[in-house]
């Protein structure tokens, strides 16, 4: 035998044993996962964040952070994502005075039970809808969606309005008509995510836990883990996935399902807030991708490109605000918009003025 035909060999066996020490590793992580989730929830209820409430055929998580008995009982929805439960801590805190704070996962997010259903907002809200009643938590509520969750309480409150005392939405999703060639857009987007999903199942996030988690360095161990958790079991569940792939027809199954009602509403509008260009540049809210973006073809200084960037944003958002935020706000009914400028995440980047906002608009509605 030559010595070509016999490095060809040593290189194809070589090659088929790390395919099998691949697979063997990739079937132990896989197995490493679904022991994790296990004890990963053992330790969410050891630490009070896991209350399983039944509605049915699986359970969504509830946690309750305590407050008054006597006053509004507020229902915090996260976005899209997990490790909702602990970035809500100070705002709840906050809002203790005003009533019962607590915070509802839906399926497949944060210790819920993962569904094989289709995510659809209609199948969410109803699934929102039977937990409470099956805890114990008598309506009318206030809603205090985030992200995503504006959607999912748009439909709530003009279906069901009689069971909803307040909406107050941390810089919720402005709902929109989408195009079919938008809802096509939308569901191609959602192949990253899928990816994402199958690395989850196969137990890399186990592994590499930092890798897919933001990491808080004012947190503790125990509950930089809580947050891993989190994260993980949300991103590695069939419903987030389906969740991002219904979105677009969620989004126009509730514009289509919203009603002008007079149940009183409060929209805190952060990355939207800005009142100046001033203000926006201030606050650096551009990154340098961002403005080569916006002034490609400009030709002049750095100092200038840059003022011409925040120029260019400032009036793509006065733009959002009049051809979408504001008719999406007109279509709700008696909605108040308070200005908070600030990341997407303003409930957490500005967790006391967030609360005195919300103190105010509740003080004024009963």
């Amino acid at each position: 035998m030559s010595i070509v035909k016999k490095i060809g060999k040593f290189l194809g066996i070589l090659i088929l044993v790390l395919i099998g020490l691949l697979v063997i590793t990739l079937i132990s992580t896989t197995i490493l996962h679904k022991v994790k989730q296990k004890s990963n929830l053992e330790f969410l209820e050891e630490q009070g964040f896991y209350n399983p409430v039944s509605v049915g055929d699986h359970s969504l998580n509830l946690i309750e952070y305590g407050g008054s008995e006597n006053g509004y009982r507020i229902i915090g929805l996260s976005g899209n994502g997990g490790g909702f439960p602990l970035e809500l801590r100070e705002l709840a805190e906050e809002l203790k005075d005003e009533g019962k704070v607590y915070y509802l996962a839906r399926a497949g997010y944060d210790g819920s039970d993962d569904v094989e259903n289709e995510m659809s907002v209609e199948f969410v809200v109803e699934d929102y809808r039977k937990a409470l009643k099956n805890a114990g938590i008598e309506a009318p509520y206030v809603l205090m969606p985030h992200s995503y969750a504006g959607l999912l309480a748009s439909y709530w409150v003009s279906k069901y309005p009689d069971e909803i005392e307040a909406m107050v939405n941390l810089d919720g999703i402005v709902v929109q008509q989408i195009s079919d060639e938008h809802m096509q857009e939308a569901a191609d987007e959602s192949s990253g995510l899928k990816i994402m999903n199958t690395i989850m199942n196969l137990g890399i996030g186990d592994v590499f836990p930092g890798m897919f988690a933001m990491q808080y360095p004012d947190f503790s161990e125990d509950e930089q883990r809580i947050y891993n958790a989190m994260n993980i079991m949300t991103m590695s569940s069939n419903a987030f996935i389906s969740e991002i792939g219904c979105a677009a027809s969620s989004i126009n199954d509730t514009y289509d399902m919203i009603q002008h009602n007079n149940v009183p509403k409060l929209y805190i509008s952060a990355e939207n807030g800005y009142q100046t260009v001033e203000e926006m540049k201030a606050a650096d809210v551009l990154s340098e991708y961002s403005i080569n973006e916006l002034t490609k073809d400009f030709e002049g200084s750095e100092e200038e490109r840059i003022e011409k960037a925040y120029e260019i944003n400032f009036e793509e958002m006065e733009k959002f605000k009049k051809e979408k935020m504001i008719p999406y706000i007109e279509k709700l009914g008696n909605c108040e918009i308070v200005n908070l400028p600030g990341s997407h995440f303003i409930y957490e980047e500005k967790p006391q003025e967030c609360a005195e906002i919300i103190k105010d608009f509740l003080d004024k509605i009963r």
